[in-house]
């Protein structure tokens, strides 16, 4: 069966056979306190399981996938309250900023999209512009099925892109592509390219090209992938997420005109693919 992307009132539908597997939502109706942008939600297994979770009650601004900055030049791009190191927490302070979808087009292979994305800060003001494209592709005949995330951002004005842990919060590295897992990966275990299967949150930080999140009761796998070793924020015990960071660290900075390239291969697939085969499916077609 092929999988196709097809354009809806409300966004786009990937589409696997006859069946919806996954939604991208370009121009979402969210609130501002929760940094509207567009997402992917919901995202399932070819079997029909759930992969991501939406506005959870503990994290209202968690939105499936979607590509999230905590702190651009003082707004933020994340959602929710803001972290502030004097305060030792999270205040809201009106710097909500967003991401307006200026156009989105299906390709003509039918297997994608191309859209531009313009990131706003709190006070209207754009910080940045943002080419962003979006692949599927079905995985032999196991079932599984991919979805490839590019996007490049480059900066309107000189940018400082990070997250809690790069001001003060150890820990806190989150920002960039981020998922946030169904409520079934709670406690779910974690693996990389370098490190065998464990409880999620003993990665957190781990250098990897790709990371797996397995349901407890194996029913299935979702695995992000990018093209060199990358640090990883993953929580599966307070909540169930994860992505690359690249903003882990350090704040990243931008001049006029500079551009930051993000990319992540998504693998979401029932049961519980062995290493080799997450590999094989990465190096096929890689983000």
């Amino acid at each position: 069966m092929a999988l196709t992307v097809v354009e809806q009132a409300e966004g786009f539908d990937l589409r696997l056979g006859a069946d919806t597997v996954g939604r991208y939502v370009s121009r979402p109706q969210t609130a501002g306190l929760e940094s509207p942008r567009p997402y992917l939600h919901p995202l399932l297994t070819a079997g029909g399981i759930a992969i991501t979770d939406f506005r959870p009650e503990d994290h209202r601004w968690h939105h499936g996938l979607s590509l999230a900055v905590p702190t651009v030049n003082g707004s933020n791009l994340w959602g929710g309250g803001s972290w502030d190191r004097a305060a030792g927490g999270y205040l809201e302070k009106g710097d909500n900023g967003s991401q307006r979808t200026d156009d989105a087009t299906v390709n003509p292979l039918g297997d994608g999209l191309s859209s531009r994305v313009t990131w706003l800060g709190a006070d209207g003001g754009v910080l940045a512009v943002e080419e962003r494209s979006l692949t599927v592709a079905e995985v032999g005949t196991g079932g599984g099925w991919t979805l490839d995330w590019s996007s490049r951002v480059r900066a309107s004005t000189p940018l400082r892109l990070g997250s809690p842990a790069a001001h003060g919060r150890t820990g806190a590295g989150y920002g960039g592509l981020f998922l946030r897992a169904a409520p079934a990966f709670r406690g779910a275990r974690a693996r990389t390219d370098r490190a065998s299967s464990r409880a999620a949150d003993e990665l957190l930080g781990a250098t990897a090209r790709w990371l797996a999140l397995t349901r407890s009761d194996g029913a299935a796998t979702v695995v992000l992938g990018t093209r060199h070793d990358a640090t990883w924020f993953v929580r599966s015990e307070e909540y169930p997420g994860f992505g690359p960071a690249p903003f882990f660290a350090r704040e990243v900075a931008l001049g006029p005109g500079e551009e930051l390239e993000l990319a992540v291969r998504l693998f979401a697939v029932d049961g519980e693919p062995d290493d080799d085969e997450i590999d094989r499916v990465l190096a096929a077609s890689g983000p």
